[in-house]
Order: structure tokens, then sequence, then C-alpha cells
């Protein structure tokens, strides 16, 4: 079995208490208070203990010093004035851009992720002390020109288009001003998705009006497949026009419908030989949540939130994964899905599930983690991930899966 049989007490009105507020609808004081002080103890240890190892894996945010950036800037924007400037300068000391060396596109895996960190903090910081010595406009400038890598990068979030796609339409999130990241640059990079996807449909006849592979596999999953790339298509639909969005965009949610087992679990690719096994968010239904909550949200049909809900009962029954705590392939990032769920719903029992899973990743009981992360302290496979988990469990209403959901 890829996970271990969940024995934890589902939410009911006479448990409520051990997570949540009687009404059900926050974090008890007493739980909020048990996450602040792992997540104020942890990060003493990530930043003392295990900095040198964030450092040595480069500058990524999936396993390098930019995780911790992202997490430091993203604390920034829940905080006042002066305190967000604190924070974000904090996030400077974990970028470094000297060695990149423009030849990948991704914001997880690439170069726009420290880019866009910069031009974000950049931004932020104008008329205030800081030690970046290149101007904001000419950091735009260097994301910019990795578009000529469009052509020959994959369409998948982890390394590819959509990774890319993620970093412009955080910045347009977050930077006020007008025009920072152009129109026609988004709609470039969403126009060759929406080609190479639908180049693969023709030639392979398929069902699906659109079709993408990575290393010569249909992946179905958030991290390499459709449900990351949906999903972050469904984000910029501002600059996708209605007839793509009808005859290519929701006519392949509804195909990828189809493609669940019985159970309501995904494969992580079509013919995969492992078949109904990992339940994680790079390959199985926690990655399909948001992507259906989505489409719940853009189309107003209640079917996709069904797929949705059904997702979230088989995290819950299959979710305490054997391979550890990570948010990209461990409880953690299960958890993430419960918080996506009470975010729609407003249903305590979804928020008091993100609240188990939390504890199972914070109480490291012996025997949970029998994959050990090849990178313990970063962003996606380590600690940090854990750290990131339970600050925005603390404020689920506006919880963000890390990199992913803007």
């Amino acid at each position: 079995m890829a996970e271990f049989r969940n024995s934890l007490q589902d939410y009911s009105t006479i448990q409520a208490n051990t997570y949540l507020t009687t009404a059900g609808d926050a974090v008890s004081s007493k739980f909020h208070e048990k996450l602040r002080r792992y997540r104020d103890i942890k990060l003493k240890i990530l930043t003392l203990d295990m900095k040198s190892e964030l450092f040595c894996e480069g500058s990524s945010v999936y396993t390098g010093s930019s995780g911790l950036a992202f997490y430091y800037l993203m604390s920034a924007m829940r905080k006042k004035p002066v305190t967000c400037h604190e924070t974000a300068k904090k996030a400077l000391e974990y970028i470094n851009i000297n060695k990149l060396k423009g030849q990948k596109i991704s914001f997880l895996c690439g170069d726009a992720g420290p880019l866009t960190l910069m031009i974000i903090i950049s931004y932020m910081l104008k008329g205030y002390s800081s030690n970046i010595k290149m101007k904001p406009e000419e950091l735009v400038q260097r994301l910019l020109s990795l578009n000529k890598l469009l052509k020959d990068s994959p369409d998948e979030l982890l390394y590819g288009k959509v990774g890319y796609l993620y970093s412009l339409m955080l910045i347009k999130n977050y930077i006020s001003e007008d025009n920072v990241i152009p129109e026609l640059t988004i709609k470039e990079v969403i126009n060759s998705i929406l080609t190479s996807g639908k180049k693969l449909s023709a030639e392979i006849k398929a069902e699906s009006p659109l079709m993408w592979q990575w290393h010569d596999k249909i992946y179905l999953g958030a991290a390499h497949g459709y449900a990351g790339i949906l999903y972050m298509l469904l984000q910029a639909r501002a600059y996708i026009d209605s007839h793509d969005m009808d005859q290519l965009i929701r006519p392949t949610i509804d195909w990828l419908t189809t493609q669940r087992f019985e159970g309501g679990n995904f494969s992580s690719s079509l013919g995969s030989k492992s078949g109904d096994r990992l339940v994680q968010w790079c390959h199985g239904a926690p990655g399909f949540v948001p992507l259906y909550i989505s489409a719940y949200q853009v189309f107003e049909d209640k079917k996709y939130l069904d797929v949705a809900i059904k997702c979230g009962e088989v995290i819950w029954e299959r979710g305490l994964c054997r391979k550890g705590y990570s948010i990209c392939h461990g409880v953690s990032g299960n958890a993430y899905a419960f918080l996506q769920l009470y975010q729609v719903t407003k249903e305590p029992q979804h928020l008091h599930r993100a609240c188990a899973f939390m504890e199972w990743c914070m109480d490291e009981r012996p025997g949970t983690e029998q994959h050990k992360p090849d990178r313990p302290a970063s962003l996606f496979e380590g600690l940090l991930g854990r750290i990131y988990l339970a600050e925005d469990i603390m404020d689920p209403l506006n919880s963000k899966f890390p990199a992913f959901c803007l």
C-alpha cells in the first residue's frame, strides 16, 4: 500500500473543539497556538541549523533557497506596511539571480521563480532602502526574455510553459502598476499551450480536443499534466476568448472527468501500469481539487464541485502517504485539498480534516515517514512546506497552495 490506514477521527459536533471553534467556522485558539509555536520553532531550526541545505540545492523555488524567499514574500502580503517591508527585505537574503543562465522557463524549477520574486519585491520596496541592484524594469525584461524558450519547452507546471504563465499571473496579481507584464506576452504563452494541445490531439485522433505529454507520457496530475495545465488556464481565463473556453478547455475538463477510477481517484498518466495507487498532489486526486473547484466557479455547474468533493473523500480515506509529509508527494500537500474545499463550501468538516492531516505532520510519529526527503529543508519536499501549511491553516480562507494557486 502507498498509504497508512486512516484511523484519525473525522469531524462531528462532539469532536469539533479539538481543532475548531464551537461554531466550526475557524481554527480554535488552542490549535491556533499549537500551529504558531510549531511554525516559530521549526522556522528557527530551518534558518539556523538547516540554512546551508537550502543554499546547497541552488536557487529554485521547488528545492532551493528561493522557496524560503517565497514563504517570506507571501507572509509579507499578510502584514502591515512597515512589517511587510521588513519581511520582504528578509526574502532578499534567499534569492540569487546571478547564476541564472536564462535556460529554464518555469517558476518552480526554472529561472522565472527567482526573477519573479525579485520583481515583486523590488516594486514593493520602491523608495525603501534595499540591496536590489537592478531596476524593476530591468528585472522584468530579463523575465520576459525567457519567452524565447516557449517553442522548445514542455507545457507542464514544474518545468514548462504553465510554470512561466504562473510567474506572469503572479506579478499581475501583486503589482498594481499598469503594463508591467504586457497582455500580449500572456496571450502568447497561452496560445503556445493551446496550440501544442490541439496538435497532439489531432496527431493521435484523441477524444479530447487538447492533449499534452511530458517525456512521452500523457500525464494527468498537477505537476506534469492536465490538472496543472487546465487549472492555470482557468486562472488566466481573462486572456482567453470565449470560443476556446467553450470548445477546447471545457470539453477537455469533461473528458478528463471520464478518466477517473471508480473510486474517484485519477491515474498518474494514461495507460499507467501502476493503476489506482497514488494519492498525492503531484499524481492523484489532491491535484485535481483546485481544478474542479475552479471549473465549478467559472462554468457555474455543480457537477464539477461534486468531482472535487469526491476527490476529498478519496484523500481522507487514502491520503496519509507513506512517503512522508511533503507538499509535493506527501500529507501536507493533501491537507491543502481540504483547505480548498473549505474555502468553497464553508463546511467545517473540510477544515477539520486539514487540521487532522496537519497534526499528523507535526507529530512526526515513528514510522510515518518511510521515505526520507532528498531535500529535507525545501519547500516542496521538506520542512518548509509544513511551515507554510501551518501558517496557511491559521488563516484558512486566505490559504493558497504555494507556487500553484493564485
